[in-house]
């Protein structure tokens, strides 16, 4: 569900009134928060020398030994529209002002050899986003309990705040696992890494899930690292991950899943490319791939990003549009096979941190049997930070 524009408000409230706990000269006297300790000398001073006190965030506990606030805001812009082809009708067009995501959150270590995350959703109220606790005395094995991703998909695993387009793919939109709760163990060597996670297959939420203990989704990814062995500048890396879900009564739609990725950089080129195909006993299976390259103009501030995806779906399957190209009334979306365009620029203020971006991505929903299909073009912008 959209979150517009009419919500920003009460998000600038919110970060505003976190403000006065997180930032120096404007709060005095012991805090109700558990992670601040105001350090105001209990001798009397004047409101001037108060002022001048620094409000210090530390751990509750003597246990945390690194405590760290962190945080995503992210904003845009986006207008759609588009035509039936099959009856040569234009599509009513949509557009809106979105507050893409906005989270708070806290990580750190813990008890030596704990790392911890947790981070919430403050759109509109609070909502868990992800939270795990992560066992990390063996390299080579560590091992994470907790709300958070499975190993699936690169792009899935790549950061929103770090994506090179304004949203991920169809592709992905269909075979991404979620965030459910789990058990995972992980690790790498030299060139080597491994996953594997077992998941609740029944809810991606934190509640208690249904009485049948046996849904379940297993995860298992390898990866090749070959940077080491390459010349200087020249990074190539690979990697296959696999999703299973043991009874059909879950979130995920596929009995199996598989991705295959490859992730290449040298100089001021970067190219990603990724096959994933997801197989269901309804025969309703979907398979695609999807190439993104891009291309630093000005090293280090604007670069120019591209990709096709390209997807396949049995019939009965639809495959749908974009986030915003699904708004547009009347668009025909329940093709089998689709394929999309994007061209856009970044321009990186503070690298990933802080970051401008413009999009156009151009689309076609098919269905082969029937021919019918429905061909969208949506225009993106907007503003990505994270802290």
């Amino acid at each position: 569900m959209n979150k517009h524009i009419k919500h920003t408000p009460h998000i600038v409230l919110a970060i505003c009134i976190a403000g006065l706990g997180l930032f120096p000269n404007h709060a005095v006297g012991k805090s109700d928060n558990p992670f601040v300790d105001n350090k105001v000398s209990e001798d009397k001073t004047t409101d001037t020398q108060s002022e001048t006190n620094t409000v210090i965030a530390v751990p509750n506990r003597n246990t945390t030994s690194e405590l760290r606030i962190r945080g995503r805001l992210q904003s845009q812009f986006a207008y759609s529209t588009g035509s039936n082809l099959n009856t040569g009708s234009n599509a009513t067009e949509y557009s809106s002002f979105e507050m893409r995501r906005s989270r708070l959150g806290v990580q750190g270590k813990i008890y030596g050899n704990f790392n911890f995350m947790l981070e919430a959703n403050v759109l509109s109220g609070v909502d868990l986003d992800a939270a795990t606790l992560t066992y990390t005395a063996i390299p080579q094995a560590n091992v994470t309990f907790g709300k958070g991703k499975p190993q699936f998909g690169h792009e899935q695993n790549t950061s929103s705040a770090s994506i090179l387009t304004f949203e991920r793919t169809r592709l992905d939109g269909h075979l991404n696992g979620g965030k459910p709760i789990g058990l995972r163990m992980h690790g790498n060597s030299s060139i080597l890494s491994y996953y594997l996670g077992v998941y609740n297959g029944q809810s991606t939420t934190t509640g208690r899930m249904s009485s049948d203990v046996n849904s379940y989704l297993l995860n298992a990814s390898g990866g090749l690292n070959l940077d080491g062995m390459l010349i200087d500048g020249l990074s190539a890396r690979f990697r296959a991950d696999y999703l299973h879900r043991t009874k059909s009564n879950g979130y995920f739609s596929f009995d199996d899943a598989f991705a295959f990725s490859g992730h290449f950089a040298f100089g001021k080129t970067d190219l990603r490319a990724e096959f994933m195909s997801g197989l269901a006993d309804n025969n309703q299976g979907i398979s695609g791939f999807y190439i993104l390259p891009s291309y630093f103009i000005l090293v280090d501030k604007l670069q120019a990003v591209a990709r096709f995806e390209n997807i396949k779906g049995d019939t009965g399957r639809s495959l749908g549009h974009n986030r915003y190209a699904d708004h547009v009334p009347e668009i025909y979306s329940s093709g089998d096979e689709y394929h999309a365009w994007y061209t856009g620029v970044n321009y990186y203020i503070h690298s990933h941190n802080l970051k401008f971006m413009l999009g156009y991505e151009l689309a076609e929903n098919q269905d082969k049997t029937s021919n019918a299909s429905g061909k969208t073009s949506t225009f993106f912008s907007g503003f990505r930070m994270q802290f």
